[in-house]
């Protein structure tokens, strides 16, 4: 039983408790959620072993990544058959354990994370789009938050920061972006405004930006797009071994494998975690070491990155 109703905890709760007492007791409760806690949704039934997360990605009939998320109580036997399950529907299974936003989510955020903080350093928003397209993702962070949405980059973000503490505050940009009350296609406009016969860029929200800058007495910041690069990639490598240390998710093959799939990482570059290793790990280690002096906590290098790289340790170990 697969169910995909809107992302509130009480909704799911409450179908959940009523299907426990029409289904028969073998029957497998799977939530399509990209973000509650599947642990928590499982607390209300008389058997949690039998729930689990199938998160299936946008447009679910295209996307062939489906995430498999085990909450603390599901059974080796709800989870042997999910999987099977995905592979008889032809989708790709990646396996996960429960965490704010999973694996796929977080790591796209982690990914993109570093774009606001460039934003609020003077640096061009459009050159960290074009930068980012260049290094062959789909999109860049702010048509990607347009197209999901600014206020559910936003609550995700609010998720993070409670639940995973101080590294993840809240940047007070962020906070400025969604209080325009644009939040992207779905409104008219966003980063970008829509109502022409071409996007262009949404005068409020530079407004915001530029108050913001002269506000803090930020001059415009150039920077090359492989600098931008780096430092989104630093982050987005450190968000990975972030989750690998918490117990999320700890195969590199099915990480990078599910960034491809999942989010349009670009496959030539081999994922995410191969790409570490091929810029090496003393690099991104020193890389988000300055960006940790320059932008503060959320750049803080994770303990598996710091050991890597004193160790001359790879993410793959061919």
């Amino acid at each position: 039983m697969i169910e995909a109703v809107l992302e509130d905890m009480q909704v799911k709760q409450d179908i959940w408790k009523k299907l426990e007492g029409i289904c028969r007791p073998d029957v497998i409760f799977a939530t399509n959620t990209s973000a509650l806690p599947i642990t928590e949704m499982a607390s209300v039934l008389k058997d949690p072993s039998r729930m689990i997360g199938l998160h299936f990605f946008n447009p679910a009939e295209r996307m062939q990544l489906l995430e498999v998320i085990c909450a603390e109580k599901t059974s080796d036997q709800t989870l042997a058959t999910c999987v099977d399950f995905a592979r008889k529907i032809k989708k790709i299974p990646i396996v996960v354990n429960d965490g704010p936003g999973f694996y796929v989510s977080r790591q796209l955020g982690g990914l993109f994370g570093a774009a606001v903080y460039l934003t609020a350093d003077g640096v061009d928003g459009q050159v960290i789009e074009e930068a980012m397209m260049e290094f062959g993702m789909p999109m860049g962070p702010a048509a990607l938050a347009d197209l999901t949405g600014i206020d559910i980059g936003y609550h995700v973000g609010k998720t993070y920061e409670k639940r995973l503490g101080e590294r993840y505050k809240m940047h007070p940009l962020t906070e400025l972006i969604y209080q325009t009350g644009c939040y992207g296609r779905k409104t008219g406009s966003g980063y970008m405004d829509y109502s022409g016969d071409k996007p262009v860029p949404n005068p409020k929200v530079q407004a915001v930006i530029k108050k913001y800058l002269e506000e803090n007495g930020v001059q415009p910041r150039e920077m090359s797009k492989q600098e931008i690069i780096d430092a989104m990639l630093a982050l987005g490598i450190n968000e990975a071994a972030l989750m690998i240390e918490e117990g999320i998710c700890d195969r590199p093959q099915d990480m990078d494998l599910a960034m491809i799939y999942g989010t349009g990482f670009p496959p030539y570059r081999g994922g995410i975690l191969r790409y570490a290793d091929k810029w090496g790990l003393k690099n991104v280690y020193e890389k988000l070491v300055e960006l940790e002096k320059r932008y503060g906590l959320r750049f803080k290098p994770a303990d598996l990155i710091k050991e890597m790289a004193e160790n001359g340790k790879t993410f793959y170990r061919e």
